[in-house]
């Protein structure tokens, strides 16, 4: 027995030597090849070509799968001070408001990733953002009772439980001028557009606006809006320019809507010529929890306008009859009465066939999060368009509103690489 374990050992011992001559520095020994998938990253979307292109229906196709994703991470950032009031319900007293416009929103992140396609014709991208809620009430008309009088929701919180307004979201990208993007925008992309400390705001005027900083530079603006853009389904697509003048006043906007048919009528105030009487433009009859009226409804009659606001807040319609809020007041009740009326009117627009609807979506919300196609061509032909060049790159910044007028989450320093 003794020499058996002895003999073991020796053997052992010469394995060993064996396998060490074998794994030497010069000859290393070679690790299993694991499959990684496509993977992902944080800053670098890569556009696939696809040799058929998804079906175009808001549902994510298994192809999909195959394109590498962008995830990232976008937060609230401060906005700047605000110097005068912007809601007419603050009736001038700045005490009223948040300091920063973004106040309300601040902490809030949107963990997003984006997946990029094309056919060598049209651009795709499946976009999927975290959001437990779909936002739809957007400014709604509600009855003070003790006033007799028709008032809205704030556009902009005055804090974290004072939010009504759709969700949004929207994309950045540089336009070529003579060649050339603008300025700075391949490395700082949406915040070379982002100017604050404007000053001379007058009522309404904001203190930061986007617009570019050089005469003749533009940026191609994805803007999609939850509410009014339900019929065309598409963004409201715009662009940036330079401040035509304006630099470093509030009342610079550079922001300007592509040519093209507007998807909604959002000036939802109705005064009445004789009391003088403020109300909604737009109501439907003994409907509850609805966030916008078709064009279509108001010329079936299925919806009305409202043709009087009587002194009470009683509102006559143009079909001859009436509604008095008095009678229901928990029905219009702010920020939860479920009769409350809509302050938007939706059409389909160009419906894709027009400039400022060519960048066409399909979208749903799932419970936790919202899931989006969109689709464009890679090279429209407009002035004010980026161009998606197969084999280049362009860079491009990204931002998500969440039940929110202006405040929103960004992510910024972004760069696509075309296949």
């Amino acid at each position: 027995m003794k020499n058996l374990k002895f003999l073991i050992a020796i053997f052992a011992v010469f394995t060993s030597l064996v396998f060490v001559q074998c794994t030497s520095a010069e000859d290393p020994i070679e690790e299993p090849i694991v499959e990684e998938g496509v993977g992902e990253s944080s800053d670098v979307l890569l556009v696939k070509k696809f040799a058929v292109a998804p079906i175009f229906d808001g549902n994510i196709d298994a192809m999909w799968a195959d394109a590498r994703p962008l995830k990232s991470t976008a937060s609230v950032p401060y906005a700047g001070d605000r110097l005068i009031t912007l809601n007419s319900s603050s009736n001038g007293y700045t005490n009223l408001e948040p300091i920063d416009l973004f106040e309300p929103y601040a902490g809030e992140t949107n963990n997003y990733s984006i997946r990029g396609g094309h056919d060598g014709t049209n651009i795709y991208f499946l976009l999927e953002w975290d959001d437990d809620t779909d936002s739809r009430d957007r400014e709604s008309f509600y009855f003070d009772g003790v006033t007799k009088t028709w008032k809205q929701e704030n556009k902009y919180a005055n804090f974290k439980n004072d939010k009504f307004y759709e969700d949004k979201f929207a994309m950045m990208f540089p336009i070529k001028v003579n060649g050339n993007y603008p300025a700075g925008f391949a490395t700082g992309t949406c915040t070379v557009t982002c100017h604050k400390g404007l000053t001379a705001p007058t009522a309404g005027q904001k203190t930061t606006r986007h617009y570019m900083k050089n005469a003749g530079e533009l940026a191609d603006l994805w803007h999609w809006k939850r509410n009014r853009n339900v019929l065309s389904q598409s963004v409201d697509e715009g662009y940036c320019r330079d401040a035509e003048g304006k630099d470093g006043l509030a009342s610079a906007n550079g922001r300007k809507s592509d040519a093209g048919l507007k998807m909604y009528d959002d000036s939802p105030v109705f005064t009445d010529p004789v009391t003088g009487k403020k109300g909604p433009k737009w109501v439907k009859k003994g409907q509850s929890n609805y966030y916008w009226i078709t064009t279509a409804e108001l010329t079936a009659g299925t919806a009305q306008t409202v043709t009087g606001v009587a002194v009470d807040g009683t509102l006559t319609l143009n079909d001859g009859t009436t509604i008095d809020p008095n009678l229901d007041l928990a029905s219009y009740a702010q920020g939860k009465g479920a009769k409350r009326f809509p302050s938007v009117t939706v059409n389909p627009g160009g419906a894709g066939a027009d400039d400022r609807s060519d960048v066409q979506v399909r979208v749903k919300h799932t419970g936790t999060k919202w899931q989006m196609e969109i689709m464009r061509k890679l090279n429209t032909g407009s002035a004010n368009d980026a161009v998606f060049e197969i084999g280049g790159e362009i860079p491009f910044g990204i931002a998500f509103f969440q039940n929110s007028a202006i405040a929103h989450a960004t992510s910024n320093f972004k760069k696509m690489k075309i296949e």
